[in-house]
């Protein structure tokens, strides 16, 4: 039976990438049914189970017409891998964009009809033990960079990364520039509750622009309320940006009204000074979002704004 635990990873030594079939063609189906294929077809699985390597050498050499080629040594070393591998071993694979991982069970090789095997020891994941989902694109590129190897089987070298990639965790330099970023934002908190009205609608523009929308209209200039009406250049989809120097509940539930979810896909309601009740607010529509100057002070961080926040608080 698989355990559908991961096992903590505090006795990780070795780590092994493996490609699962020419071209991924077995990437689904052993992610699906808890296994590890392998190739070796001419390779008999007794063979392979009492480790008779040098018998197996001289078949992968006769295939290579008796050359001792880098291309033969690889194969042996990487079944002779898959064959010895213990579950303190960490397996890791490329799949739908993410990386997988397991370790394996102490038994055999086996087959069935579609090629040779090992069980894992629990299902292929693709989260980490705090559940981040380990998408490619937000992986360390010293990771992510395997998926390019051409053989079957490689080392992972970067023991220690992995392990942090596998359990979550982060390393000392991650945790100081996310203590710095936690820093910098409550400063541009501070920043944002001190601009000019005329400046945090500036501000509130530009940060949307920055995100690659575009400004279809200006829907209103009041001193205290400056519409904008927004176009997702890719969809296409509508958006309104309601900015609010001070406001409520009362006045957020005046914007909803005014402007409906069957012509805008969302509204962002922004507030320089948010009153308590509107801080509180539990039952708001899906389609409405209230940002505050904690939340703005991210996207203008994100925005490149941090420069333009320091000018305006010289």
């Amino acid at each position: 039976m698989v355990d559908s635990t991961p096992a903590p990873l505090s006795d990780l030594i070795n780590a092994y990438y493996v490609k699962l079939g020419r071209g991924g063609e077995w990437e689904s189906d052993s992610v699906e049914s808890g296994k590890l294929r392998l190739g070796w077809r001419k390779q008999s699985i007794d063979d392979i189970n009492a480790g008779r390597w040098d018998l197996i050498d001289e078949q992968l050499r006769t295939k290579d017409q008796g050359r001792r080629v880098a291309s033969t040594t690889s194969d042996l070393k990487a079944l002779q891998i898959i064959a010895a591998s213990t579950g303190k071993d960490i397996w890791i694979t490329f799949h739908k964009a993410k990386l997988w991982w397991t370790r394996l069970t102490s038994g055999p090789v086996e087959r069935d009809d579609i090629s040779k095997f090992r069980r894992t020891a629990m299902p292929w994941c693709d989260r980490s033990l705090l559940g981040r989902l380990l998408v490619v694109s937000t992986l360390p590129g010293k990771i992510s960079q395997l998926q390019g190897f051409r053989a079957t089987v490689c080392r992972v070298h970067e023991i220690d990364l992995l392990r942090r990639t596998l359990s979550g965790s982060r390393s000392e330099l991650a945790n100081a520039i996310a203590e710095h970023r936690r820093i910098l934002e409550l400063d541009l908190t501070e920043a944002i509750k001190g601009l000019h009205w005329q400046d945090f609608e500036t501000l509130v523009d530009l940060v949307f622009r920055a995100a690659g929308w575009i400004r279809v209209s200006v829907l209103g200039q009041q001193v205290k309320a400056y519409d904008l009406e927004l176009r997702e250049p890719i969809i296409g989809d509508r958006y309104v940006v309601q900015v609010k120097s001070r406001a409520g509940l009362a006045e957020l539930r005046e914007t909803v009204k005014e402007f409906s979810n069957k012509d805008f896909r969302r509204i962002f309601f922004i507030v320089h000074s948010p009153e308590s009740d509107l801080e509180g607010a539990t039952e708001i529509p899906k389609h409405v979002e209230i940002v505050g100057p904690a939340r703005l002070g991210e996207l203008a961080m994100d925005a490149g704004l941090v420069g333009w926040l320091r000018d305006k608080v010289s």
